[in-house]
């Protein structure tokens, strides 16, 4: 098996485990949640710093994509923890699965990536479940 599959179940592992944990917190305060997680991710970020010193990038066109990314994802975060206070994790966390197939047609759009019919099939199963959920 590709080892970018495994990582990707992995990830999806993670975050499944890590949202369903959320709504309990979120069900008190979403912003709580939010400082949280954005804290854990700051001491992550400097043992990360400490123990490999040559991982900070230096090309500024780099670290401009990387701020951008890192501005929606904490904000994406906090719109999720509030969706999950005010909201059903049954509904809110699927409807937020459209994330990825947002990225895969970005991925095609702007990376010149391409995408096998067993993808095709996959992205369109998602757009699917996602209208079904939200009806």
């Amino acid at each position: 098996m590709d080892i970018a599959i495994i990582l990707g179940l992995l990830v999806a592992i993670l975050y499944v485990v890590g949202t369903f944990f959320a709504k309990i917190v979120c069900e008190k305060n979403p912003l709580f949640q939010w400082v949280v997680v954005n804290i854990v991710g700051i001491i992550l970020c400097i043992a990360l710093i400490v123990k490999y010193k040559n991982i900070l990038i230096t090309d500024s066109r780099v670290i401009l994509y990387a701020i951008i990314a890192g501005v929606f994802v904490v904000v994406g975060s906090l719109v999720l923890y509030y969706a999950l206070y005010k909201g059903k994790a049954s509904i809110v966390v699927p409807l937020s699965s459209i994330g990825p197939a947002i990225t895969v047609i970005l991925s095609i759009l702007f990376l010149g990536e391409s995408l096998t019919i067993n993808q095709i099939i996959g992205i369109v199963l998602i757009i699917i479940g996602i209208i079904l959920l939200s009806i």
